[in-house]
């Protein structure tokens, strides 16, 4: 009988005993290669989440911004309108800047330009990353390396075989996730995914034999929550990259205007009519300052850890055991509403 895999839903972590004083005690830093996050969060590389705005706050609160490419614009205007966004994102303080990039053209000049604008991690963004064209790229980053200093993001991916050969390949950080997002329709159009908690925790099993130690592993996807993100930094993400939970906030992009969340391989995102979208788009109202929104989740995420008694990430996984639950969790879990 197959071994059940898990979503975030399936579990609960089992408080432990603590001798913390406070919740805000626990140390939530971490490390994305070379490069250290005082805080475990990425914004995601869509175009309605992150853009110049986004970079600023994030890199403030201690994370990552990873600038969106702009799909539907010709090489030459992605890479300006790139270059811009992370240049006023530097002129405003921002110094942990990432981007993303494709598969194709020249990826290499890409990289250059991007690095030598500001950014210190470049993102090699597909919807399956386990394929060849996406090593071939890697390769070519991989070998600015002895000029230029910075962190290589490849993704998605989410069986242990595809993490293996992205560790092998010389990357320094390892999008996990098939299709879990909220405005993905990866499973539904193509019937093919994997649950995300198992995912994260069969990545991290992989990464921690000890030959890759300095490789990280990155949530991608199903986060709805600060504890979904407390869940799979236990599981082993070293980093949780979010999307739907900073949607409408302010320092998100206004597409025509509006506030809006979607997928990239979404029909309004890509342009392209040759394929099956496999994302959608939802409307967003206002939910508020990015800063304090952001804010919540980090001491979310320290109360976690708190409630095992953990002092950091590492003491977390050590710590901290769960228990798979009922269906009916969600409804004993969830508040009532009033009235």
């Amino acid at each position: 009988m197959q071994e059940r895999k898990l979503c975030f839903n399936d579990i609960l972590l089992v408080p432990r005993y603590s001798t913390l004083d406070s919740r805000t005690i626990p140390s939530i830093s971490t490390c994305l290669g070379i490069l250290r996050l005082e805080t475990p969060i990425i914004s995601a590389p869509m175009d309605s989440i992150t853009g110049r705005y986004m970079l600023v706050v994030m890199d403030k609160l201690g994370g990552l911004g990873i600038l969106s490419r702009h799909i539907n614009l010709p090489d030459d205007k992605e890479l300006e309108l790139q270059v811009e966004e992370i240049r006023s994102a530097r002129n405003q303080g921002a110094t942990n800047i990432g981007c993303a990039i494709g598969i194709k053209g020249d990826v290499g000049e890409k990289a250059k330009t991007l690095l030598d604008a500001g950014c210190v991690a470049i993102c090699i963004d597909v919807a399956h990353g386990d394929h060849k064209k996406v090593y071939e790229a890697i390769e070519v980053l991989s070998g600015l390396k002895g000029s230029q200093s910075f962190v290589i993001v490849a993704g998605n991916v989410c069986t242990r075989e595809a993490v293996q050969r992205f560790a092998d390949s010389g990357v320094d950080a390892i999008k996990v996730g098939i299709g879990p997002g909220a405005a993905c329709t990866t499973r539904i159009v193509t019937g093919f995914g994997y649950p995300q908690l198992s995912a994260i925790q069969e990545a991290h099993e992989v990464i921690a034999n000890g030959k890759y130690e300095n490789i990280s592993i990155i949530a991608d996807g199903g986060l709805r929550t600060s504890g979904d993100m407390v869940k799979a930094i236990w599981g082993g993400a070293d980093a949780c990259m979010l999307g739907y939970m900073l949607a409408g906030t302010n320092a998100t992009p206004r597409l025509e205007g509006k506030k809006v969340y979607r997928g990239m391989s979404s029909r309004a995102a890509s342009g392209r009519t040759d394929i099956a979208p496999e994302g959608v788009e939802i409307s967003m109202g206002d939910k508020g300052e990015t800063e304090e929104v952001v804010t919540e989740y980090i001491q979310g995420v320290r109360s976690g850890l708190a409630m095992c008694g953990a002092k950091n990430i590492q003491q977390l996984r050590d710590r901290a055991n769960y228990v798979v639950v009922s269906p009916l969790s969600m409804q004993e879990t969830l508040p009532k509403s009033h009235g």
